[in-house]
């Protein structure tokens, strides 16, 4: 089993951001922090597992909520359904399930 490379108040935090801009989506965290090759600063990629392109409206409002929120490095938030097959193919390799899509 893989595991997400943050203090867990850290990941406390990216939670309740998804819950509150995010809430029907699964959202999996991918990249250097799942692949335990994440320095201190390294940013946590984070990819909403959307159907259909994700609004420029909640992009921002997620992005907005990171960038004002507490933790000590960036979240990049890359929109599963605007992706290509090849990217795609790459965060299903290694991604570890952050937040559930409701049933």
């Amino acid at each position: 089993m893989c595991k997400l490379d943050i203090q867990p108040q850290h990941l406390e935090i990216v939670k309740q951001i998804l819950r509150t801009y995010l809430p029907d989506y699964e959202v999996r965290a991918f990249g250097s922090r799942v692949k335990q090759t994440a320095t201190t600063f390294s940013d946590l990629d984070l990819a909403v597992m959307s159907e259909k392109a994700l609004s420029l409206r909640q992009l921002c409002e997620v992005e907005q909520a990171f960038s004002d929120s507490d933790l000590p490095w960036k979240v990049d938030v890359v929109d599963w359904a605007t992706t290509t097959p090849a990217f795609q193919a790459i965060i299903m390799q290694k991604s570890i399930v952050i937040q559930q899509k409701p049933a």
